[in-house]
């Protein structure tokens, strides 16, 4: 698994969009990857980059009490690594990543940029692991605004530190 260090460093304050109203798995996408270039992380190809990739690799993921998606796309996109993470107040429907004829109700987004391609792996297992432990997925959802967001983020890393890999 990513070292925890490196995997703290790669959430951001001004990463953490909190109530993205969209009606869409596209319209979320595309809004999160704008976000990403804004900030200067991702080339102007990064939005139809992420879109194309989930039309052939869903990333929807059903967890204990809610779903969460994790698109991502390939590192010539990229211009520094982050994460960004949303919080949607209507969950969007997504294909599930491993039978993508599910259709999953996705209310938390963390789309990944990463410049380094052998750290995709890692960096999927590491977030999987941290969202299976239910109570810091549920903090997150309920959390009140974006700055708890990214403190519990932050904090479940760091605890994530020992979990099982």
């Amino acid at each position: 698994m990513m070292d925890q260090h490196t995997f703290t460093d790669l959430f951001r304050e001004d990463c953490i969009i909190d109530n993205l109203d969209v009606s869409s798995r596209e319209e979320a996408l595309a809004v999160m990857a704008e976000h990403l270039v804004s900030l200067g992380f991702c080339h102007h190809t990064f939005p139809q980059a992420i879109l194309d990739r989930e039309r052939v690799y869903p990333s929807g993921l059903p967890f204990r009490g809610y779903t969460i998606a994790i698109p991502h796309t390939d590192v010539v996109h990229v211009r520094q690594s982050v994460i960004l993470v949303a919080r949607l107040p209507v969950p969007v429907l997504f294909q599930s990543m491993g039978a993508p004829e599910d259709v999953l109700p996705v209310q938390l987004i963390s789309m990944f940029a990463l410049k380094e391609r052998e750290a995709i792996g890692d960096l999927l297992e590491t977030l999987i692991t941290v969202y299976q432990r239910e109570h810091a997925l549920t903090a997150l959802i309920q959390a009140s605004d974006r700055f708890e967001m990214f403190r519990i983020l932050k904090t479940m890393v760091l605890e994530c530190g020992s979990c099982p890999s």
